[in-house]
Parts: structure tokens; C-alpha cells; sequence
């Protein structure tokens, strides 16, 4: 059974705790252990009050005054001067004072807005930069363009058509610093239709290697001739326009694509000894000599009721080579190589130092002269 405590916390009768209560406080002190065990000897009360230097903190009750039971700013603890360790001292790093330091400059109380400003504007101009730059390419491109147009139809002979100028692009970047320079990097072009002596030339992708176009000259908009180092290009020709060459020329020569492209066969009409006109055929080859690109028929047969192989050395002339000429190119173009696909032949051209002339419009074509 429970029962009731007194007022100083001991059942009645109970006399096993001889703690002192103390009433200030509410506490109970400790009893006096010095006869509870045998063997040890008595610990000293203690004596003196709380609020003694270099005595222990007194606990405070949560209704007391908050500097209640807090020793005195000298002794350290929660009541020193702020700042200061428990000798009284300013710790190295602290500051002194009851008061908080004072505060930064602005530039030093807000750096991420600062930063942030910063870099906004830094984008501003980055945005900008890049604007103005691809402008000027804008207006470079085109006027490229029209001395370029100069370039492939002057020469042409009366009523031929000229032939298109498209694709015209400008790379590198930025563009400004190569208008600062008097040196574009390089220009792509593409020149479609290109009439020639020989078969159609259906493209050419051209790209110009060092286009030089001094900074005066730009500024002042007097943009005369233009040197550039070097060109190199992809002449294509389709085998509809060949074949359309080959149907004017002697003994009925016609080309078609074998083996997806990989080699080209050749078919005419030759006049054999004693059996008369044959139809022969064979396997053509390319030559490129003098920037003339020449078909060099092997392997030749008779086709039709005889089908037999001729090796060349015997009949083999009976389809003799047969020169393209594709000489007459934009830009001085030279061919140095040719291959082919299953759509129509690639030649590789190159040119050197070439001079590009100015920009003028196409000139009146005069009549011949009856």
C-alpha cells in the first residue's frame, strides 16, 4: 500500500534518509554516509554558499529569473562577459565585448549577389557577341556569294546557261577575329550545273582554304580581287549526263554500273573484220593525264550469237578509250583522282593560289558577228 509522503518527501515513520531538506531550494541535501559504510571515512560537508567563487552552478527551477542561479561574469560559465573563456579572457579569433561585432561592408556581407550580378552581365555580353558575330557572317556569306558568281561564269561563252551558286558558308568561330586577321578560315561552296566541253557536271562541293580579304578593304566596302591559298573539291558527274556525251561520240558507247558501283561497264557498236558490226562490251577502266579523264575499256567481248573474249593486244582496239573533258572547272579546278558509285562518278580536284575576281554584275552577252 502507498502512503502519503510528508512535506519533506519520507513516508511517516521512516527514518532510514537523514537528508537535511534545504527550503531555499527544494532540494534535500545529502545525509551524512559516514556511518552507512563501514570501512570508509567520512566525506567533509560541504559548507559555503553556491554563489561563491569557484563553487559549482547552482541549478535553476524553469519559473526562477533567468540570471538566477548563474555565478558572477568573473567565474566564467553562461554569465562571462561575451567573448570570453572562463579565465576571462578574449580566446584568439574572438572579439570582446557584450555587443556583436560590426558588420561587414556591403560587398562583403552579400557576395552571391554580387556574384550573380556579375555574371548576368558577363551572359549579356556573351549573348551579345555571339549575335553580332554570326550577323557578320550573315553579310560576309553573301558577299561571297556574289564574287564567287563572278567567278564561275566568267568566260562563258553566249547563250550558255550559267550555272548556280548555292551553299555559300563561312566557318570557324568566332567570325570577328578572322575579319580582324584579313583571313576567313574556310568557305564552302557549292556551284551546281557546270557546263563543260565534255559531260554535264552535275555539283561541285568546293571548299576554300584561306580566302584573304583585308580588314580596310572590308570597312571601307572596296573588296576587290581575293587570294585564296588553296581549294579542294568533289566534281560530281551522273551517269545520265555521261551517257547523253557518249550517245554524239562514235560507235554507240554506253556505261552501266555493275556490283553496286565498283566497277563500270562499258557497251558499243564495232565494226569486226569479215562478221561486220558487232555488238562488243567490257569492263572500262580511268586514266587521268594532262586534267583529262579518259575510259579505257578491258576485257572486251562479243556480245550476240558469237560471245566471245577478245584480249586486248588482238581486237581489243575495236573499242578504243574514250576522253572525257572536264578540264574547263571552276576555280582552275585540276582532277587528280576518280572513282565511282552506283549513281555516277566522283573526281577529287584541287587548285593553288587562286584569284577570285571582283564582284560585278554578269555581263551583256554580245551578238555574234554575221
Amino acid at each position: 500500500m502507498n502512503q502519503e509522503r510528508g512535506a519533506d518527501g519520507q513516508r511517516p515513520g521512516d527514518t532510514s534518509d537523514s537528508g537535511v531538506s534545504d527550503s531555499s531550494w527544494g532540494w534535500r541535501r545529502p545525509a551524512d554516509t559516514s556511518s552507512s559504510r563501514p570501512g570508509r571515512s567520512a566525506q567533509p560537508a560541504a559548507t559555503g554558499s553556491f554563489d561563491e567563487p569557484g563553487r559549482p552552478v547552482r541549478p535553476t527551477r524553469p519559473y526562477d529569473d533567468h540570471e538566477t542561479g548563474y555565478p558572477p561574469g568573473g567565474s566564467g560559465g553562461f554569465g562571462a562577459t561575451l567573448g570570453q573563456d572562463e579565465g576571462g579572457q578574449i580566446p584568439p579569433g574572438g572579439y570582446g565585448g557584450t555587443s556583436a561585432p560590426e558588420p561587414s561592408p556591403w560587398w562583403r556581407r552579400r557576395p552571391p549577389r554580387l556574384a550573380m550580378i556579375l555574371g548576368a552581365i558577363a551572359m549579356i555580353l556573351i549573348l551579345l557577341f555571339v549575335i553580332v558575330d554570326r550577323i557578320a557572317v550573315s553579310v560576309a556569306e553573301s558577299e561571297m556569294a556574289k564574287q564567287l558568281r563572278t567567278s564561275v561564269t566568267q568566260g562563258l561563252a553566249c547563250g550558255t546557261a550559267p550555272p548556280t551558286v548555292k551553299n555559300v558558308s563561312i566557318g570557324g568561330f568566332p567570325f570577328l577575329t578572322q575579319i580582324l586577321f584579313g583571313k576567313f578560315t574556310n568557305i564552302g561552296v557549292t556551284v551546281e550545273n557546270v557546263p563543260t566541253p565534255g559531260p554535264r557536271i552535275a555539283f561541285v562541293q568546293a571548299n576554300l582554304k584561306g580566302v584573304h580579304v583585308p580588314l580596310h578593304q572590308i570597312l571601307t566596302n572596296s573588296v576587290g580581287e581575293v587570294r585564296v591559298d588553296r581549294i579542294q573539291a568533289t566534281v560530281r558527274v551522273r551517269y545520265d549526263d555521261l551517257n547523253t556525251y557518249l550517245a554524239g561520240q562514235p560507235g554507240d558507247v554506253q556505261v552501266n554500273p555493275t556490283d553496286g558501283g565498283r566497277s563500270l561497264e562499258i557497251t558499243g557498236t564495232a565494226d569486226v573484220p569479215i562478221i561486220g558490226p558487232q555488238q562488243v562490251g567490257g569492263v572500262t577502266t580511268f586514266q587521268i593525264h594532262d586534267n583529262q579523264l579518259t575510259l579505257v575499256p578491258t576485257e572486251i567481248t562479243l556480245r550476240g550469237a558469237l560471245n566471245l573474249s577478245i584480249p586486248l593486244g588482238g581486237l581489243g582496239q575495236l573499242l578504243p578509250s574514250i576522253a572525257l573533258p572536264v578540264g574547263e572547272l571552276p576555280f582552275r579546278l585540276t582532277v587528280n583522282q576518280a572513282s565511282t558509285d552506283a549513281s555516277g562518278l566522283s573526281l577529287t580536284a584541287t587548285a593553288a593560289d587562286v584569284v577570285l575576281p571582283k564582284a560585278a554584275p554578269p555581263a551583256p552577252c554580245k551578238p555574234a558577228q554575221g
